[in-house]
Parts: C-alpha cells; structure tokens; sequence
C-alpha cells in the first residue's frame, strides 16, 4: 500500500519560516494556539496555554515589547494581530 502522507521532523529554520511569532517570542509563547481558543471563546483554555511556558504571562502582557506581532504573518495582509492585548484580556 502507497503511503499518502510523509511524516517529516521539522526544525527551527520551519518554525521560523511558517509560524514566526512564536519563534519571535522570547519564550516561546504558543500564541498561535491561544489566539485560535480565544478566537472561538475557550477564554481558560486559551489562559492555560499562555501560562504553559511563561507563569508571568500576565505580566508580560502588559509589558512585553511584544516581538511577536512585529513578526506577525498577517501584516503581510493588512496589520498584525494584537496578540499582547489578547493575552493581556486572557488574564
């Protein structure tokens, strides 16, 4: 049987290319994933994953310079996300 899918390992130089807010991150902050929940209303889970590699993502939310949204993808497109005042209203 033909295999349909290959099961590639991925490394810095991807993430960097295709989700590059998280590699902008200091931490490393899924904030792809915590936007998508927040997004959808899963305020908790969303929190959750914010706090997974950071306990001070309330701090941070307030006074991060926020790397993140400069290396948003979606200023390719009009602006980037405010992805810091999200996190900040997820706390």
């Amino acid at each position: 049987m033909r295999e349909l899918y290959q099961v590639v390992e991925v490394g810095p130089a991807w993430y960097q290319d295709n989700i590059p807010c998280q590699e902008a991150c200091p931490v490393k902050t899924n904030c792809r994933g915590y936007l998508n929940l927040a997004a959808a209303g899963e305020f908790e889970k969303g929190w959750e994953l914010a706090l997974d590699p950071n306990p001070m993502a309330s701090i941070c939310g307030s006074v991060c310079a926020a790397p993140c949204e400069t290396a948003c993808r979606r200023k390719e497109v009009d602006k980037p996300l405010s992805i810091r005042y999200v996190k900040k209203f997820l706390s």
